[in-house]
């Protein structure tokens, strides 16, 4: 059976059960597909979504859950720089919200007695 690379797909472990261990660049999109994150494989695209599906610390909430969708390469490294420079060209020279730079947290000053 040849799955369909490009149509969005649900990120569930279900569905992530079914994509191969291969080496792959990918999309991460909320329910009305705004893409979240662009990632790549690491070599196995299987494992690589189920870690991000339960850490889940590089995409913000999605109240419809999160899709997917991947295409197979044999250089990961130059597929994702295209695809991000692509992303970003079409958006101002912003980067989806999961590959941004994580925000800093906030410093508290000390509370001083008056």
């Amino acid at each position: 059976m040849k799955l369909d690379t490009t149509s969005w797909r649900r990120l569930t472990p279900d569905v992530i059960a079914e994509v191969p261990e291969a080496a792959a660049v990918f999309e991460v999109a909320n329910l009305v597909r705004t893409i979240l994150y662009i990632g790549a494989a690491e070599g196995n695209l299987r494992a690589r979504l189920a870690s991000i599906s339960l850490e889940q610390t590089k995409l913000p909430l999605s109240a419809g859950g999160y899709y997917f969708r991947y295409e197979a390469v044999t250089h990961e490294a130059d597929k994702l720089a295209a695809r991000l420079g692509a992303y970003r060209e079409s958006h101002s020279g912003q980067l989806p919200a999961g590959n941004r730079e994580a925000p800093r947290p906030l410093r508290l000053a000390s509370r001083s007695a008056a």
